[in-house]
């Protein structure tokens, strides 16, 4: 079964951070990408959050390794912001009170055909009326691997 997801830029940082307690299922919902079982959509404003952390850190190589998987990997689908997405994410705003980088994730979602946001941020519980919000835990149950982690 594969699953379509928008991954928001939190379950990449739990990984690049190694963050528990989310670590090991963050880093096993990047692996499922990997493995064909989840589709993953990545929204723009997420790959520049991340850039803007290796930028920080002085880290250009992290930098690289991570666009490279991101735009040579068949598990991911990157969403490029035009004026159809900017609108859509503009109404999400307006009707949610997500803030406007959130808010495109999930239109950056839909627009990819995504069902899931799969997150450790509550603030996207707002915007379950558009995509539900899970956790790497709740999206690993819901494939039916092994160890989701607390």
């Amino acid at each position: 079964m594969e699953i379509t997801a928008v991954v928001d830029t939190n379950i990449f940082l739990k990984v690049k951070n190694m963050e528990e307690p989310y670590y090991e299922p963050s880093r096993r919902v990047l692996d499922l990408v990997d493995e064909g079982r989840i589709k993953a959509i990545v929204s723009v404003v997420s790959i520049a959050e991340l850039c803007a952390g290796y930028y920080s850190a002085g880290d250009e190589r992290g930098k690289r390794e991570l666009l490279t998987h991101l735009l040579s990997s068949e598990g991911y689908a990157i969403v490029n912001i035009d004026v159809k997405l900017a609108d859509a994410a503009g109404r999400i705003r307006a009707e949610t009170g997500l803030r406007l980088p959130d808010a495109v994730i999930v239109a950056s979602g839909r627009h990819g055909g995504a069902a899931y946001i799969v997150t450790h941020d509550e603030e996207f519980a707002k915007a379950d009326r558009y995509l539900e919000p899970v956790t790497s835990q709740d999206l690993i149950r819901r494939l039916g691997t092994a160890d989701p982690g607390p």
